[in-house]
């Protein structure tokens, strides 16, 4: 099924590039120059092999132009007119920043390690436990991949066609001929030619905006999408290695044998069971620091984007909400879906990274009752490493400032509301 996996599509796949939703995933990210193949061990296709980014320096310029536009019409336009553009500039702004992100040197290891080290494939056969969550968290990865860019192709059907539908309904087309109508857009640039009383230029603004709209949607969508699913992943080892602390074998005669004084004695692990016990730690301790070290990496590859996304969230959450505040038809058919799916987007990342948040006390239990009593004093060692580390929080913060989670979103929204309420006040007296 389209939405649904059962895991049946895991058959045959050899390569963590072939599963579904990846490929899927990569058809969007490769649009935008952001799926560095040749770092992954995919082949790579002539579109990755172009040097530059001719849709960087296309998001570029209709920043450029779209802060043009609204420093020439700033007082010459009502406030809730002019809000579509402040919504589409800082779209764009965001836009920018997730393309320059693919740049950094961070952004391919996060994503060679994710591919080669991280991703659930590459440990399905650790255990029988480890196969259970590889395909419990391929489910989710799968539903989520399709789910977010089926609401997409909405969003951007929604934003395009209702300027169409609107030309259309107030009979923009034939009152033009007459001078007294100006054909609506999606998008507004500051242009060298007549793009909202002639044809021709409306005909190629209009195209125009359908592919700048798309690639605006897979920075939004696509890039979230990503990042959402580094973190199912690490979520998936997460719990395999608490699974594993909690399943540490014990020793073979575990039970307290009173002694001639009375006192109990705990039972030791023989020196077999030792040496066993050793080489399970150590390979805790170098999957507790896989987990740690990749959220650093990730840190660096998204935190600046992350901070941003944040700030755009901030700002343009209070717009959006103005600009359905009139309840007019059009209004609500243009900006109802994209405020949803904005709000969306907000709510579910910060909920996904709480994941990694939420995991930090129960591996700190974890760990804490490991039977470390019945250890020698090198694997006591190694318990007490494993513990410290333990006890630092897994919570993912934007540049090492902004803590990414459920706490800030419901910030966000609040102020997002507040700013709403004043906006409204203002745009009214206006």
């Amino acid at each position: 099924m389209f939405l649904i996996s059962d895991g049946s599509d895991l058959k045959d796949v050899k390569r963590v590039v072939d599963i579904k939703y990846i490929r899927v995933l990569r058809s969007y990210l490769r649009i935008i120059s952001a799926w560095p193949a040749k770092h992954v061990g995919d082949t790579p296709t002539k579109w990755d092999r172009i040097k530059g980014n001719p849709v960087l320096v296309l998001s570029i310029i209709n920043f450029l132009t779209g802060l043009l536009y609204l420093k020439e019409n700033i007082g010459k336009i009502k406030f809730f007119d002019l809000g579509q553009t402040y919504i589409t500039v800082l779209m764009n702004l965001v836009s920018v920043s997730r393309q320059l992100m693919v740049y950094q040197k961070s952004y391919t290891e996060v994503s060679r390690d994710f591919v080669t080290k991280v991703h659930l494939f590459n440990r399905k056969d650790d255990s029988e436990y480890a196969m259970e969550i590889h395909i419990l968290v391929h489910k989710i990865s799968h539903f989520f991949v399709m789910y977010i860019h089926g609401l997409m192709f909405i969003g951007l059907s929604m934003f395009n066609l209702t300027p169409l539908y609107n030309n259309y309904s107030n009979d923009a087309f034939t009152k033009r001929l007459h001078g007294n109508a100006t054909l609506e857009h999606a998008v507004y640039y500051s242009l060298p030619f007549d793009y909202t009383t002639q044809i021709p230029g409306y005909i190629v603004v209009f195209t125009y905006n359908w592919f700048i709209s798309l690639v605006c949607s897979i920075n939004f969508c696509s890039v979230d999408t990503y990042m959402s699913l580094l973190v199912f992943h690490l979520w998936g080892h997460l719990k395999i290695l608490i699974h594993n602390l909690e399943h540490l074998p014990k020793p073979s005669g575990l039970k307290s044998a009173a002694n001639i004084n009375g006192a109990t004695q705990t039972e030791r692990y023989n020196e077999d069971e030792t040496q066993q016990v050793s080489e399970r730690l150590r390979d805790l301790i170098k999957h507790h620091c896989l987990i740690r070290n990749f959220i650093s990496i990730m840190s660096s590859a998204f935190g600046y984007v992350l901070l941003i996304y944040l700030g755009f969230h901030q700002v343009c959450g209070c717009i959006l909400l103005l600009e359905c505040s009139s309840l007019e038809p059009s209004a609500l058919t243009r900006y109802g879906v994209l405020t949803v799916i904005i709000f969306q987007q907000l709510i579910q990342l910060s909920l996904i990274f709480e994941l990694l948040g939420a995991m930090t006390e129960k591996l700190m239990n974890a760990v804490y009752n490991l039977p470390w009593e019945c250890m020698e004093e090198r694997n006591r060692r190694m318990v007490c490493l494993m513990l410290r580390q333990s006890q630092l929080p897994l919570r993912y913060k934007a540049l090492n400032m902004i803590e990414v989670g459920s706490a800030t979103m419901v910030t966000i929204l609040k102020a997002s509301i507040s700013y709403f309420v004043m906006l409204q006040t203002f745009a009214t007296k206006d």
